[in-house]
C-alpha cells in the first residue's frame, strides 16, 4: 500500500472515492460538481488530500482543511473526509491515512487534528478512538445552515 498526497492532476483518481463517500452519507453524487469541488480545493491549496493505492488502484482517501486555534496559537487540521472503498476495508487503509494525516500535523507544527462523525457511525468512532482520538465531552457543536 502506498499513500500519496493528491495534486490537481490526481482529481480523476480520487473522484470515484469521493463519490463513494457522498453515497455513504446519502448525498447526491453530482459527479461534475464533485470533480470541480475537489479540483478547486487542490488548485487553490485549500485542502490537503491523501489517497491510498493498492496494486495501482486508489482504495481510500482523506481530506483535511487547515484551521487555526487562537488559544494554542497554532494551526490545527480538520479531518473532514475519510473513506475507504468497501473492497479494501479491514486491511489497514484508514489507519494508514490517519497516520499520514498525523504526520502532516506534526510537520506543520500543529496543535491537534479535529474531526466529527455521525453519532450512529460506530465503526468510525471505534477506528478514531483506536487511533488516539478522544471524544469531546466539554463542548457542544452548533451549526447554522445557510440555505
Amino acid at each position: 500500500m502506498k499513500i500519496y498526497q493528491a495534486q490537481p492532476h490526481d482529481v480523476d483518481t480520487i473522484l470515484p472515492l469521493y463519490l463513494g463517500y457522498r453515497r455513504f452519507y446519502e448525498v447526491e453524487e453530482n459527479a461534475s460538481q464533485a470533480r470541480d469541488f475537489i479540483l478547486k480545493r487542490l488548485q487553490l491549496n485549500e485542502s490537503v488530500i491523501f489517497y491510498a493505492e493498492v496494486d495501482g488502484k486508489a482504495v481510500g482517501f482523506t481530506q483535511l482543511y487547515p484551521l487555526f486555534c487562537s488559544l494554542e496559537m497554532k494551526r490545527i487540521w480538520l479531518l473532514y473526509d475519510l473513506f475507504v472503498d468497501e473492497s479494501a476495508r479491514k486491511h489497514g487503509v484508514a489507519r494508514k491515512l490517519i497516520s499520514r494525516a498525523e504526520q502532516l500535523a506534526k510537520e506543520s507544527d500543529s496543535a491537534f487534528i479535529m474531526l466529527s462523525t455521525a453519532t450512529d457511525n460506530i465503526r468510525a468512532q471505534a477506528l478514531y478512538e483506536r487511533n488516539g482520538f478522544v471524544r469531546d465531552t466539554e463542548f457542544f457543536v452548533y451549526n447554522k445552515f445557510l440555505k
